[in-house]
């Protein structure tokens, strides 16, 4: 009986030195599987930042736009009709010339508007790739330090 209960004390001293040993094999992989959820998870939460400020500076960029658009139309019609003052035109005369003024101002404004959609996306797009490289430059950076 006592040489059973030294064996299987022997055995159970065994398969602790076995579990163990297996545990520290294990962690490497565990180590390197929650460095790459945790990288996964930087990267998706670094994307939405860049999605984000993509859309902020956008949208701010279309305003900025539409808002030049509109000054230009203002612009362009008090400039066209006060040119025409002097050189003996009437009150009457710069009024009869308005319509025309404003369909030109108008036209041009229209032509700054239609520009609108595509500047506004190529913001989008410099300010999104902008954040990649300095995600990449960070994660270089945390890379160098490990």
């Amino acid at each position: 009986m006592t040489k059973l209960r030294a064996r299987v004390k022997k055995l159970e001293a065994e398969l602790d030195a076995k579990d163990k040993k297996d545990h520290d094999e294990d962690l490497p992989d565990r180590r390197r599987i929650r460095d790459s959820l945790n990288d996964g998870r930087d990267s998706k939460l670094d994307a939405a930042d860049r999605v984000l400020r993509g859309m902020t500076l956008a949208s701010v960029e279309f305003v900025r736009l539409f808002a030049d658009s509109v000054s230009s139309f203002g612009s362009d019609v008090i400039r066209r009709n006060e040119s025409r003052v002097g050189g003996g035109r009437s009150v009457r005369s710069l009024v009869r010339r308005l319509p025309e003024d404003i369909a030109d101002g108008f036209s041009n404004a229209i032509d700054l508007f239609t520009d609108i959609p595509a500047r506004t996306a190529d913001r989008y797009s410099k300010v999104y790739r902008e954040g990649e490289k300095t995600d990449r430059n960070r994660d270089r950076d945390s890379s160098a330090r490990k």
